[in-house]
């Protein structure tokens, strides 16, 4: 389940107390849309003082016009989460949206296409720079894997999936299907092998090397990227 919770026409002082009741009214791995007509980072901090643990944070829009946040109630809330769990939640998210763009393509449904994409592009960008500013030096920090080691090897990856990122944005925004379609193919495979060896490697590895404070303070960090 999930509703779009639009504040850009409310009054300041009577948004927080809206989108707080929002939240708590969601069940237990339920959501809401929050639009703002700028960006809620206050707001994030609020909920990491009073909900730490209870909530993710997924920004699908960031201006200028609006910012868009996806706020999830977790089914399992609690502040021991894992790296593992907070980024595998986030690559099941972005599969999510994938699905979605390329069920449009094929239906040549192409605003809702480039819209997906965005949605898309955007999270995909964050993951991978909350990995290479957050856990990746965190990771090496603990095991002194720089350039041999598996976050070397994930770097080199990240520069080829941004470049096809821009590549399929251009193609989806020309409605060319073949393109959109050939690029969507290639960016699957990629990170079907790209997200199975972190999955299986690096974040189980980042878990083991990381205590359990250090591991919340990448996932806190993470959800201010």
């Amino acid at each position: 389940m999930g509703n779009t919770l639009d504040v850009r026409e409310m009054a300041p002082k009577e948004r927080h107390p809206m989108i707080f009741n929002t939240f708590k009214d969601l069940g237990s791995g339920e959501h809401f849309v929050l639009v703002n007509d700028h960006d809620p980072r206050p707001l994030l901090y609020q909920f990491q003082n009073e909900h730490d643990g209870e909530f993710d944070w997924w920004p699908l829009e960031q201006g200028p016009q609006a910012w868009r946040i996806m706020i999830v109630r977790r089914k399992e809330a609690g502040i021991d989460r894992t790296i593992t769990e907070y980024l595998q939640t986030d690559h099941r998210r972005l599969d999510a949206i994938f699905e979605r763009f390329q069920d449009a393509v094929q239906g040549q449904r192409w605003e809702d296409a480039s819209s997906d994409f965005r949605e898309f592009s955007l999270g995909l960008r964050r993951h991978i720079k909350v990995e290479e500013e957050i856990l990746f030096p965190a990771f090496e920090e603990k095991t002194g894997m720089t350039e041999s080691g598996p976050t070397f090897v994930m770097k080199m990856e990240h520069t080829e999936i941004k470049d096809l990122l821009d590549r399929i944005t251009a193609s989806t925004d020309a409605k060319d299907g073949g393109k959109a379609t050939g690029g969507a193919r290639e960016i699957f495979n990629i990170l079907s092998d790209h997200n199975m060896k972190e999955e299986h490697i690096l974040y189980p590895e980042s878990d083991a090397f990381l205590t359990e404070a250090e591991r919340a303070q990448v996932i806190k960090k993470a959800q201010t990227a």
